[in-house]
């Protein structure tokens, strides 16, 4: 598999462009409408998807909707948070909806890149969506991602990251 070029680009070129990490929450999965969130999730004052979530990543924010976490687990999209919602922020439906997120590795901070044997993102990535070329170089696999954030917590460096992203998925 080759080595994603607009991920090396974007990995060499972070520390020059001086670009900021988006600020736009990753939000829970099971939304098909964003702007749900800033309606009906501000005016729910129980938050049931929170204790409903067995992995605690889902958080409450200061304007009042919710958000994911990663920073010590991942989604395991189990459907409790949607089953949760009284809002219909969240919901089922017949095609799954993913976490609309771009996760990314970034190469400078890697260790494994730098020669040293890590294979922590790999043991948690369900999908396999993290492949190595040899036993070093992982990368991410973008057909099989998920967007589920368990590698991202467990990465000693943090050069796994995820940010928002409008796309559907």
């Amino acid at each position: 598999m080759d080595i994603q070029r607009r991920d090396l680009f974007r990995s060499l070129s972070t520390p020059f462009t001086g670009k900021e990490i988006s600020t736009e929450p990753i939000r829970p999965p099971y939304n098909s409408n964003p702007a749900l969130f800033e309606q009906e999730c501000t005016t729910c004052e129980e938050k049931p998807c929170i204790a409903s979530c067995d992995e605690d990543i889902i958080i409450a924010l200061e304007d009042g909707t919710v958000a994911l976490d990663f920073s010590k687990r991942g989604c395991t999209y189990c459907d409790d948070c949607a089953k949760a919602c009284k809002k219909g922020v969240l919901t089922l439906t017949e095609e799954p909806l993913l976490i609309r997120a771009n996760v990314t590795l970034d190469m400078t901070k890697c260790i494994a890149w730098h020669n040293v044997i890590c294979r922590s993102c790999a043991d948690v990535c369900y999908d396999r969506a993290i492949k190595f070329l040899g036993m070093l170089r992982p990368e991410i696999d973008y057909e099989n991602c998920t967007n589920c954030g368990f590698c991202i917590g467990v990465c000693p460096t943090q050069a796994i990251s995820a940010e928002a992203s409008k796309e559907t998925t």
